[in-house]
């Protein structure tokens, strides 16, 4: 969804008034949930720190705990945690930038913000992962669980590799940074629901390389993959398989014009309607339709309270059920002030007290593949 910041900034350029949503979460580590709360299975878990002995009955049992069973303050709170030690750590390259990252953690974490298209399989796996990480070692297994590739130069720019011990696609895109011989910094396209793509002589996170040119979106033969073109041939895609229902379909149903990820139906969710584009806002939540499913994305929660932050009109590109959500400020840069990070997405602006969440202060940090600088908490 990060590769499709341009649709959303046409989709909300259309407002016609600035705001400017700040979320200023100085929170109590109080809140963080611990690994064993997260996942009782967790090695070295017990009954006294939240979860079951290894190998006990108890723990084989015992399925890792849903984050929808996290409030959304919870949610907020690991969110903060989480994309801070991820930026520390491997940089704030693509999306691992403090801000876009909050956004990708909220609809994985706050399931009340996001009640129709939870975060699914090895995406899901991913955040848990990093949810889980006491230090950068733990962060940079969760991104490169396969180890990280060598570097043959300094100036390697950006490539693809595979996190899975099993081979199979590419799924994370890594930077040579200035210590020859290392590939230090990695982002996992799958965070994103994206896949990584060599473009030249580098590479990004995008939807695969299945764009037909001609062919505005489709949806693959495993029914799992969105693929839409770009105005330059770039396949600005999602895959399905990592939220809601896990695939994607064509709809309407009876005579297909758009392809959309099927969501998984709210507990509470009215009767089925019928399949359009269109969005309504409601105190700050986008409702729409796109597969005949009652769907909606709480914006305001996603970004910093606002009611405003949902904006009317059409799905655009369809697939994209959170494009509603954004604000028509655009983003200040990224900035830091002592330990206090600032980063933005979509207008929204979002800060972190590096230092309570056991990181060191803030600094810019320069990668390839942005042209600003991105703000970034020190490792521990």
């Amino acid at each position: 969804m990060r590769a499709l910041e341009a649709y959303r900034v046409a989709l909300v350029g259309m407002a016609s008034f600035p705001i400017v949503a700040c979320v200023d979460l100085f929170h109590s580590t109080d809140d963080i949930l611990t690994a064993c709360q997260i996942d009782a299975a967790t090695p070295g878990c017990t009954p006294a720190n939240g979860g079951s002995s290894p190998g006990s009955d108890a723990a084989d049992a015992r399925p890792p705990l849903n984050f929808c069973d996290w409030t959304p303050e919870q949610a907020q709170a690991v969110a903060h945690r989480t994309c801070a030690w991820l930026g520390a750590c491997e940089s704030p390259m693509g999306g691992n930038a403090f801000g876009a990252c909050m956004i990708q953690a909220l609809l994985a974490f706050d399931c009340a913000a996001n009640p129709n298209h939870p975060v699914l399989g090895v995406a899901r796996e991913g955040w848990a992962c990093l949810v889980a990480a006491t230090s950068c070692q733990d962060v940079s297994q969760c991104i490169f669980p396969a180890g990280q590739p060598v570097c043959r130069n300094a100036d390697d720019g950006t490539a693809c590799a595979t996190a899975s011990l099993g081979g199979g696609a590419d799924s994370v895109r890594y930077e040579c940074g200035e210590e020859a011989g290392g590939a230090i910094w990695g982002e996992s396209c799958t965070l994103w629901g994206e896949t990584c793509v060599s473009q030249g002589m580098g590479a990004a996170c995008g939807g695969g390389t299945g764009c037909d040119a001609g062919v505005l979106a489709s949806c693959d033969e495993d029914l799992t993959l969105v693929h839409w073109c770009g105005t330059d041939g770039e396949d600005l895609g999602l895959d399905c398989a990592g939220n809601g229902a896990g695939h994607c379909g064509g709809f309407p149903t009876s005579d297909a014009s758009w392809t959309a990820c099927v969501p998984q139906p709210a507990a509470d969710a009215p009767t089925p309607c019928n399949a359009t584009l269109s969005v309504a806002c409601m105190n700050g939540t986008a409702l729409s339709c796109p597969t005949g499913v009652p769907e909606r994305v709480d914006c305001s929660a996603l970004l910093g309270g606002l009611v405003d932050a949902c904006s009317p009109g059409t799905l655009n590109p369809p697939f994209d059920w959170t494009s509603p959500c954004g604000l028509p400020e655009p983003c200040p840069a990224d900035a830091c002030d002592g330990s206090v990070l600032t980063g933005c997405s979509r207008g929204a602006t979002f800060s972190v007290d590096c230092l309570a969440e056991d990181l060191k202060p803030c600094r810019l940090v320069t990668t390839d593949v942005d042209a600003e600088p991105h703000a970034a908490c020190s490792p521990p």
